[in-house]
């Protein structure tokens, strides 16, 4: 009789309580999960957002040298678009971005402060720039990761970080001053 309960019949199948048992088990483990999976897709988006930015400015920087002229980059989010989108100033000039159509992640949007950023950034002949600011790139929904860049005015030198939503009273409003002090090191990519 106890061979009979402890072995299973190779052809009989589960039954509805263990079926049932699985599918309970397997919901709250995938409940328990989406919202960090969500969380870490969203962040991913950050940082892809802000490196295609970093690379659009030092590309920009590196035509500006080679081809000996000024290449204004913009970041903007056009009319009845649903993304940022990274143009140069001057359309008859596609050098300063290597002709490529660079745009951001739709789930991402970019808070510019600065003396000009809103005009875009500026780099001479020498690479250099008198435009100092820091890009804000953060998830348009939820409260997310932020990332940011600075770039600072003359030799034009670039640094990425984690924007530290807490030293700037939490999360970041439409006219709230961003502060290039609140741009954290990464150790991490």
């Amino acid at each position: 009789m106890l061979s009979a309960v402890c072995h299973r019949h190779p052809n009989r199948g589960f039954t509805v309580l263990e079926a049932i048992i699985t599918t309970v088990i397997t919901g709250i483990i995938a409940a328990i999960g989406t919202p960090s999976l969500m969380a870490m897709l969203q962040g991913d988006e950050v940082k892809q957002g802000l490196h295609q930015i970093q690379l659009a400015l030092q590309d920009a920087q590196k035509q500006a040298i080679r081809n000996s002229k000024k290449c204004t980059i913009i970041i903007e989010k056009k009319e009845n678009d649903d993304h940022f989108s990274l143009d140069i100033k001057d359309s008859n000039d596609l050098g300063c971005l290597g002709g490529v159509d660079r745009e951001l992640p739709e789930s991402v949007e970019v808070v510019m402060n600065g003396n000009q950023l809103q005009g875009g950034v500026t780099f001479s002949f020498k690479g250099t720039t008198t435009e100092k600011g820091t890009f804000v790139v953060r998830p348009t929904t939820g409260k997310g990761e932020q990332r940011c860049l600075v770039i600072s005015d003359g030799l034009g030198i670039m640094r990425t970080g984690i924007y530290d939503a807490n030293a700037a009273n939490n999360t970041l409003s439409g006219d709230q001053t961003i502060n290039a002090d609140h741009c954290k090191k990464v150790t991490e990519n």
